[in-house]
């Protein structure tokens, strides 16, 4: 316990001092990180997010809106959450990206309609980036192409759904074993400005996050070489390491690729300022190491590929060919899933037969 409070505050001391250096060391580049986060924040962040911390809420509060979930119950089944609930945390994360996601996840423990466990199995599919920010921001703005974007969307997401599942079927028996009925007397319902205040609150959280990781890797842009700096943003800030991916050259898809797919540490902390304390994050922690290779992979199978005819002996002539068709992309995700549901099928009867093997024994003596 001694070591452990011993290394936060080495870390803390470490991070105060690296702050403190690149307020000195390069303080244009730090306020012009900081200008362009207010700007980010004022502008696409505004639109992309505060509306949705509101939708995330009103969608939990709202039993009818389990009708909007349905199209997710193929999803629900494969991580082994049962509970209506979930399908509107994963719509959440579909349209929102992981801020709604987790502050709906979040609502839904505080009302007793998930569990702790249910949640923290549930935000592995739902932490990744809204459509808005990728297609538009990353897609069209930094690699100049709305088409891009799309892929790095479908990729990242796929890939956390395969994670989640992954995770739910390996990690232990059905969470919705586990699963107890809600409390009415925990259970609340909050007004409409009391919704509307608390996702302003959330959203200056937020915001503030989002300032200080991108001046640290601005600041780190501007020390370490370009190929460390890029590095370092990637692991910092999800929007900071794409923007400098997009400018790395030949290979800036499948960095922004990464980097949309490690989130980078300013994500991981707002999720965990938004969820309670009774949730570990542990999957979460888990399944950015799953989720790298495999939406690496899933875009690398979408991705347009550039090749020239050498058919002819007269000018070259570009033609558009794609990795992979979109039916085979979704035909290689439906094999996946069914992939992930045998292999959970053999790893419980695999357990079953362990047990029964060990109550004979126990039987015996």
């Amino acid at each position: 316990m001694n070591r452990s409070w011993n290394f936060r505050r080495g870390v803390l001391l470490a991070l105060a001092g690296y702050t403190a250096f690149l307020v000195f060391a390069a303080p244009q580049r730090c306020a012009d990180a900081l200008q362009a986060g207010l700007r980010l924040c004022g502008g696409p962040l505004l639109v992309s997010l505060f509306p949705f911390l509101i939708v995330s809420t009103l969608l939990i509060q709202c039993p009818a809106a389990g009708v909007l979930g349905l199209p997710f119950y193929p999803v629900e089944r494969l991580i082994g959450v049962r509970a209506p609930a979930a399908g509107r945390v994963l719509l959440v994360g579909f349209l929102g990206g992981f801020a709604p996601a987790a502050s709906a996840a979040a609502e839904a423990v505080h009302s007793g309609q998930l569990t702790a466990q249910e949640a923290d199995a549930i935000l592995p599919a739902c932490v990744c980036s809204g459509p808005s920010f990728v297609i538009l921001t990353v897609g069209r703005s930094m690699l100049g192409s709305a088409e891009l974007g799309v892929l790095l969307f479908l990729a990242q997401v796929m890939a956390g759904y395969l994670c989640a599942a992954l995770l739910a079927r390996l990690g232990g028996p059905p969470l919705a074993s586990k699963r107890s009925e809600a409390n009415p007397s925990e259970a609340r319902v909050l007004r409409l400005d009391s919704i509307i205040a608390q996702a302003a609150q959330t959203y200056v959280k937020l915001c503030a996050f989002v300032l200080f990781f991108r001046m640290l890797a601005a600041g780190a842009g501007e020390v370490l070489p370009s190929g460390a700096g890029v590095f370092c943003a990637m692991l910092l800030e999800v929007c900071s390491g794409c923007d400098l991916a997009a400018q790395s050259g030949r290979f800036a898809s499948m960095l922004c690729c990464a980097a949309l797919s490690v989130q980078g540490l300013s994500v991981l902390m707002q999720v965990r300022t938004i969820c309670p304390s009774e949730m570990t994050l542990r999957p979460l922690y888990r399944a950015r190491l799953l989720h790298l290779p495999l939406s690496l992979l899933l875009f690398y199978l979408l991705l347009p590929q550039r090749a020239q005819e050498t058919f002819s002996t007269l000018c070259g002539q570009v033609i558009t060919m794609r990795r992979l068709p979109p039916d085979c992309a979704l035909l290689i995700f439906a094999g996946c899933c069914f992939a992930v549901c045998e292999l959970s099928r053999t790893v419980g009867s695999d357990r079953e037969d362990m047990k029964k093997s060990s109550d004979k024994v126990a039987n015996q003596y």
